[in-house]
């Protein structure tokens, strides 16, 4: 009987194994996003190898489909690059997608993924983004440092006539003094000494934050990837810098605030890190507003709003260089709106409405978005996406840089033409999903705003006071972009400026 028993069992047990592998063999596999060729544990990592990863995913878009997965080490990745895949992701798909990966850098530098850009989906971030739009980012606040650009601005322009016509000036930096100054100011209340210390960090924390650093392409073996190629002593390095001198700053701020309570004085001209501390100590919006939260959503000021501004107004003036006839369109204007003044300031722009200003503008944006490839955002369940199953845990980009040049969507997609925007139908505010700049949905860049009063403002400084032209013995403006996810300039632009005299107005009786 025994023997008998033990048969059974054992056949049963093969019967059931036998079923199961009939049951595995059987069930359809999902339908995934077509993509290019793979090999053995790096998947498709060597077709980024050495390229420009918005353009060479345009470029095998254009083979594979508008929806596509790559396989980058251990992660799956799926390419948006139409106007209609990015729509089903910021859109339809919106609530599916409104998570992060949880790559090193936002753990490390992040502080533990506190800040709005990195933090995953949930109560947290939902409460984070309130305050955001409450406190930090609303158009009050964006009009309150609106005298910090003024001043910071006509710095500049003082810089430029001091440099005289016949010496190139380097607006690339430029560009980026002007973008860190204001943050700077707006953050803390002035520019700080430490400062380049401090961007410096931020700027590679920033380049080891893409996702595309190998120990988060293998989520599996982070902890020791980490530690093998030097990313987790180098993150550790650059937290160690940002939190001393941010830690320095609060620990200034609250000494001032409390000396200003303890004599009955107003705080007349508060910064964020004021207005944050103040909010710390009120409390509200449902979670505790720490000292580490404080600094996490400084760096994203930092982080979002120097370098990515920065970068635009490099473009726009690129393509102004380029573009003689809308230059002098856009030059005349500006100089027509504002005869005989000596200084533009915000008030005066926002009196004018130079509506082919902003048309300029987009057309920037259209063809050098900030972020080619929007932050990237992970999918929290399986779903169906154009007909392919995208799995859980996926992470998902849309390449805003390929659909901003698809001919499907633009005539003429390679030039830059700002009168393709005059019937006011295609905006920045998500609603368009063939111009992307700032992204769409639930994860949109929310200080856009911000970005965009400083870049008006500047452009029209420099194109009101100043005729340009470039340097003696060159013949055109160098397009190249630099390697990176940034795409920032691979040269810095440097342009000679013409002091422009504006006819002082006389009044006549």
């Amino acid at each position: 009987m025994d023997d008998y028993f033990y048969q059974s069992l054992l056949l049963s047990v093969a019967a059931v194994a036998l079923l199961q592998l009939v049951k595995l063999a059987l069930r359809p596999r999902p339908r995934l996003p077509p993509g290019p060729w793979k090999l053995p544990v790096i998947g498709s990592m060597h077709h980024l190898v050495n390229v420009l990863p918005h353009r060479a995913l345009r470029d095998l878009a254009a083979a594979h489909g508008p929806l596509m997965m790559l396989r980058l080490g251990e992660t799956p990745l799926v390419v948006a690059s139409s106007k209609e895949t990015a729509r089903a992701v910021l859109k339809t798909h919106d609530t599916n997608f409104a998570t992060r990966p949880k790559l090193l850098a936002g753990e490390i530098v992040g502080y533990d993924w506190a800040d709005i850009l990195f933090s995953p989906s949930g109560d947290y971030w939902r409460k984070l983004r309130q305050l955001c739009a409450a406190e930090i980012l609303s158009p009050k606040r964006v009009l309150s440092f609106r005298h910090i650009r003024e001043d910071e601005v006509a710095l500049k322009l003082a810089e430029i006539r001091a440099a005289g016509p016949s010496a190139p000036v380097n607006l690339s930096v430029m560009f980026h003094s002007l973008t860190n100054s204001i943050v700077s100011r707006a953050a803390f209340g002035k520019k700080r000494k430490n400062a380049p210390e401090f961007m410096a960090a931020i700027k590679a924390g920033v380049g080891l934050s893409s996702g595309f650093s190998i120990p988060d392409l293998f989520p599996t073996w982070t902890t020791v990837l980490a530690k093998i190629t030097g990313m987790k002593r180098s993150l550790q390095d650059i937290h160690r810098t940002v939190d001393s001198i941010l830690q320095e700053i609060i620990d200034e701020r609250k000494a001032i605030l409390d000396e200003k309570v303890k004599s009955g004085a107003e705080n007349a001209e508060e910064n964020l890190v004021d207005v944050l501390i103040g909010l710390q100590e009120k409390g509200g919006f449902g979670f505790h507003l720490n000292n580490s939260r404080i600094k996490a959503i400084i760096l994203d000021m930092f982080a979002g709003g120097t370098g990515t501004s920065a970068s635009a107004m490099e473009w726009g003036m690129s393509e102004l260089m380029r573009n003689p006839s809308v230059m002098k369109k856009l030059q005349g204007q500006i100089r027509e709106a504002f005869h005989g003044k000596s200084v533009v300031t915000e008030a005066d722009l926002q009196a004018s409405n130079l509506r082919y200003l902003k048309l300029v503008i987009k057309e920037a944006l259209r063809l050098h978005p900030p972020a080619p490839l929007l932050v990237p955002r992970e999918s929290i369940e399986p779903c169906e996406l154009d007909g392919y199953t995208i799995p859980a845990k996926s992470r998902v980009v849309i390449n805003a840089f390929a659909i901003g040049r698809d001919p499907k969507y633009w005539d003429d997609a390679e030039e830059f033409k700002p009168e393709r925007f005059e019937d006011g139908g295609v905006d920045f505010m998500g609603s368009s999903y063939e111009f992307l700049p700032f992204g769409s949905g639930r994860r949109m860049c929310p200080g856009f705003n911000y970005g965009l009063a400083s870049m008006e403002l500047a452009l029209v400084g420099m194109l009101y006071h100043f005729d340009w032209s470039l340097p003696e013995g060159v013949a055109e403006v160098d397009m190249e972009e630099a390697p990176g996810l940034g795409v920032r300039r691979r040269s810095p632009l440097m342009l000679c400026a013409t002091p422009f005299v504006p006819v002082v107005a006389v009044s006549t009786k």
